[in-house]
């Protein structure tokens, strides 16, 4: 019998946080936060136990973003992308969806901005739903991070 639908969200969700907090905690160290708090953020990151009764974000105190994650072998992600933009929106935070199929990498995808030029030599941008590896993920999440902390970011619990 395959795994309960709930368990494998569950687990998804669980292996983000997985994925999220050792980050944090490096930042947190190389911007000299205390010991202890670098150790309080082992538990920042946690699952919303609400998300299905009140329709919010998978995780809670992710530095100002929506984050929805997806364990599914049949992707709807145009589906995903519109629940988590109403939840980044209700929340006045930058929707990310994270998703995976049985097997495969995880997958990105978040608003961007796409350059071309423009006039005069210059630039203009588009904004974008853009997709990236786990890599880029990671490497983008460690700025975030560090930018959202030195602008005084705090969890709320």
């Amino acid at each position: 019998m395959g795994i309960d639908v709930r368990q494998k969200g569950a687990e998804g969700e669980r292996q983000v946080i997985k994925m999220l907090t050792p980050i944090i905690q490096d930042v947190m160290r190389e911007m000299e936060f205390p010991p202890e708090k670098v150790d309080a953020a082992l538990k920042m990151v946690q699952r919303n136990q609400n998300q299905s009764a009140v329709g919010g974000n998978d995780l809670s105190n992710t530095f100002g973003l929506s984050i929805e994650v997806k364990r599914q072998e049949q992707l709807a992600i145009n589906t995903w992308w519109a629940q988590c933009e109403a939840a980044a929106a209700r929340n006045n935070e930058l929707p990310v969806l994270i998703f995976k199929q049985n097997n495969k990498p995880w997958r990105f995808i978040t608003l961007g901005f796409l350059h071309a030029p423009a006039d005069r030599g210059g630039w203009t941008s588009v904004r974008a739903r853009v997709e990236f590896n786990e890599d880029t993920f990671k490497t983008w999440f460690r700025v975030w991070v560090r930018g959202q902390l030195l602008n005084g970011w705090e969890a709320r619990v």
